[in-house]
């Protein structure tokens, strides 16, 4: 996985597309083991994004995700994470160190996530 690139490229190839669901009809994975470990990793994607998202928008971060003023949610916690992961690389430190420090919070609030990898 060490060729693979980070962001929008890597996360498309993981991630469920409304349109073609996970898109393992079109691929070939002779080895059932290896496509459940492809299939672990996309789930541990998956949740680790969304608790990004949970983490921005309880700071706040998702009023500058919208496009508009609406007071509900206008993207899922997945989509703000993945829009949040995108713009890590470039974020000033003021807003980054408070989302990381919330996303380390809500890793240890998670049960699941601290039994699995028996995080203390």
């Amino acid at each position: 996985m060490t060729d693979v690139a980070p962001g929008p490229v890597w996360r498309g190839k993981v991630t469920k597309d409304l349109c073609f669901g996970l898109g393992l009809c079109a691929v070939r994975i002779a080895d059932p083991q290896r496509r459940d470990w492809l299939l672990l990793l996309n789930a541990f994607a998956v949740v680790l994004l969304t608790l990004l998202g949970a983490a921005g928008e309880s700071l706040g971060m998702d009023r500058h995700l919208k496009s508009n003023t609406v007071k509900t949610r206008s993207h899922s916690l997945f989509r703000q994470g993945s829009m949040l992961y995108d713009l890590i690389p470039n974020m000033p430190e003021h807003r980054l160190k408070p989302l990381v420090d919330r996303f380390a919070e809500l890793l240890q609030q998670s049960r699941a996530f601290t039994e699995t990898f028996a995080v203390t």
